[in-house]
């Protein structure tokens, strides 16, 4: 028995080794966008492509490093800006709003979510989209807040060509 356990390991180290490996893209890498203006606040990709699938990190309300004073305590202009950074990220890659097939909002409040689709919700109906999937999830802070401005909305999406 242990013959034959040993001479199908060597057939599958001699398989291994002459077949190359492929993802599920054809051996295509993923590929890391940074679109101008968006500056991560950690060791983080702001997108990665893979194929014809883009997987866009998490946006906060930030430009040029930092929530703009007018946005500091109010939902829809952080939205405004969260919305309008995923927009830059999907440009890059080549694709709008029209691409997105999945997105994940994490909120600081549930009571802002209705003040949040009023300006999320116009990205999609005013072009005739229909808006892609969609989680909601209320959490206790976010990543980047600080004394005076804090985070209050962030939006991941995943899109597609």
């Amino acid at each position: 028995m242990r013959t034959k356990t040993t001479g199908i390991l060597l057939i599958l180290v001699i398989i291994w080794s002459v077949v190359p490996a492929t993802d599920a893209f054809g051996g295509e890498k993923a590929k890391p966008l940074y679109p101008a203006g968006i500056k991560p606040i950690a060791p983080y990709s702001p997108a990665i492509m893979y194929g014809d699938l883009l997987f866009i990190s998490g946006q906060i309300p930030y430009v040029k490093g930092a929530i703009p004073e007018h946005a500091r305590q109010d939902i829809k202009a952080q939205t405004k800006i969260v919305m309008e950074n995923l927009k830059k990220v999907l440009a890059e890659a080549g694709m709008t709003f029209a691409n997105v097939l999945k997105a994940t909002v994490f909120i600081t409040d549930l009571n802002y979510y209705g003040d949040f689709n009023k300006v999320y919700g116009p990205y999609w109906t005013k072009e005739g989209l229909t808006p892609p999937a969609r989680a909601a999830v209320e959490v206790g802070s976010l990543p980047g807040s600080k004394p005076g401005a804090p985070v209050m909305v962030e939006v991941s999406m995943i899109a597609g060509k």
